[in-house]
């Protein structure tokens, strides 16, 4: 599900796009008196959820595993063979198909047969329809025609496919599984603990959330907290992973994972993700509970691109392109395997909201191998300085990017004994498996990044800086007290602000996000006599807010 952002952009150009689930409009059927009636709802097999609760006690002490939240379960509906059709007054028809599971915190569907016709439509949404997802539309149509969904709060989803008259008959769609949700985030299942919910930071105390203080990094936090994915593999396990820039720097939407996160019978055509789950209001190692955030930035379905075990890499790319409205940032690399000064782990551990870890202890580079796995080579979290100086990694942090000093990718969790012990953590080991080794270790585009993440073949170039999908977000006060003219310029441009502004620091950047030119704003001019004729934008903030806006300039000599 897409919320709309709160705030309008105030820059636009042209950008083709292949879009996401849309959030636009309403299922028909809401529309309709006594179409809820009509529909019995398919009982799926009960969970036994103290056997999962025991097995979860073993599996979440296990290094290298992804974290389980839900239960597969298969089933085989179509439109030839299951659900109720009807047709309206004007030729449409309606399909809908609904599966209970009792007691479930959420469901979601993956389909094995997915094409939706130009015009149609599926949402999905539970009982009291206080949660929905959709339009998917045709947009999601890929190659495989299978796709898996996000998730729908409560124990009942409905399904709800639109079809218009003029292209009866050439939906194709079919459900193979439902996954009976037991746990995410800040909910359990009745029955699953002592209470029947818990409130996020289900994740040990000893986590800081992503806008916790981090001194030193706070800017490179910013940006790249907007590149972590929430990812949910349609099995019923979930990771974390993170957007990432290539060379042509074309916003291509490669998610880099862990390949421990891949298991038997997993088809990344039905991942999903989310991004921006941010709490508005910072826990910082304590055991007071952290605020949901309401956005819900989600993608469906994937195409796996690059798998190896020797550096726990797993490379999907997201089957359509990131909306060129959704303030997500493509992170930077590194891959001289140099030794950083320091490390920040983001991800999401247990299925929690968004966390950030720091090491300030040198890496060593090992060799690990977890419960007589793969042998991965690996950046180590040393127990030196007593593990993670701030926050810890948990089950759902696996295949989260670690990031050097400079904001750069340099390797994705592969497991570890780092956990909580109160509002401290243990002291123990984290294993990222390495960047550098990722790279080119594997020989084929099937077991290496360089293919993927170098389609311009430029050897020489080492690194690579974020990319920044959209620049931001207008503060309507500051676009009230801050003018920036002529428009077009002929290079000299000029800044004026009203008094109540306060220190203010602009960035160039050219169409592509790149940063062109970046200080501190000391005077009312800026000059651009050097930069070629072209379209720009001009990202303004003010300092001690962090308040922001970005107008587009025309430079013509």
């Amino acid at each position: 599900m897409l919320k709309k952002l709160l705030g309008v952009l105030l820059f636009s150009f042209t950008v083709t796009i292949c879009a996401q689930v849309t959030n636009e409009g309403i299922p028909t059927s809401w529309n309709m008196i006594g179409q809820k009636s009509d529909l019995e709802g398919i009982s799926l097999p009960h969970v036994d959820i103290q056997k999962i609760k025991a097995e979860d006690d073993i599996n979440d002490q296990k290094q290298g595993v992804p974290f389980r939240v839900g239960i597969s379960q298969k089933v085989n509906h179509g439109l030839d063979n299951f659900g109720v059709w009807s047709e309206l007054p004007n030729g449409d028809r309606l399909w809908r198909i609904s599966y209970s599971s009792p007691d479930a915190v959420h469901l979601s569907v993956n389909f094995n047969e997915f094409f939706i016709p130009k015009g149609g439509k599926i949402y999905l949404y539970n009982d009291d329809r206080s949660d929905l997802l959709g339009a998917y539309t045709d947009t999601q149509n890929n190659e495989k025609q299978m796709l898996g969904t996000w998730f729908v709060n409560g124990d009942r989803v409905w399904i709800e496919y639109y079809e218009p008259k003029e292209v009866k008959g050439q939906g194709k769609l079919n459900i193979s599984s439902v996954i009976h949700g037991y746990r995410l985030g800040k909910t359990y299942q009745k029955g699953y603990l002592e209470e029947q919910a818990k409130a996020l930071n289900s994740s040990g105390d000893c986590n800081h959330d992503v806008d916790c203080p981090i001194p030193g990094y706070e800017s490179e936090r910013d940006l790249l907290k907007k590149s972590v994915g929430f990812l949910n593999m349609g099995n019923g396990f979930v990771c974390s992973g993170t957007l990432v820039n290539n060379t042509a720097q074309d916003k291509k939407p490669y998610f880099l994972s862990a390949n421990h996160c891949f298991t038997p019978g997993t088809d990344a055509a039905n991942f999903s993700m989310r991004f921006n789950w941010i709490s508005p209001n910072p826990i910082c190692a304590a055991t007071t509970t952290s605020t949901d955030s309401p956005d819900n930035f989600t993608v469906s379905g994937a195409t796996l691109r690059a798998l190896n075990s020797d550096s726990d890499l797993m490379l999907v790319e997201i089957n359509s392109s990131i909306p060129s409205d959704w303030d997500v940032t493509y992170a930077g690399w590194d891959r001289t395997d140099a030794f950083p000064s320091f490390a920040v782990g983001i991800h999401h551990p247990s299925g929690d909201i968004m966390k950030i870890c720091r090491d300030n202890s040198p890496l060593l580079k090992v060799a690990h191998s977890i419960s007589g796995g793969p042998t991965a080579q690996t950046w180590e979290i040393t127990t030196a300085g007593g593990g993670w100086e701030l926050g810890v990694t948990e089950g759902g942090s696996s295949g989260s990017a670690l990031f050097d000093q400079n904001g750069r990718i340099i390797g994705q969790l592969f497991g570890g004994a780092a956990s909580c012990s109160g509002t401290d953590d243990n002291g123990q080991l984290d294993f990222y498996g390495r960047f550098a080794v990722s790279w080119d270790n594997g020989g084929t585009p099937a077991t290496q990044l360089k293919d993927w993440l170098d389609p311009n073949n430029t050897p020489r170039l080492t690194t690579l800086d974020a990319l920044e999908n959209v620049l931001a977000v207008n503060d309507e006060f500051l676009e009230a007290n801050i003018s920036v003219y002529p428009n077009p310029t002929s290079g000299d441009l000029q800044i004026k602000t009203s008094g109540l502004v306060g220190e203010l620091e602009y960035q160039i950047f050219n169409v592509l996000g790149q940063t062109l030119k970046k200080d501190i704003l000391n005077n009312e001019s800026i000059n651009l006599s050097n930069f070629s004729d072209n379209i720009y934008f001009i990202k303004v903030t003010e300092i001690n807010t962090n308040k922001s806006l970005v107008k587009k300039i025309v430079l013509s000599k």
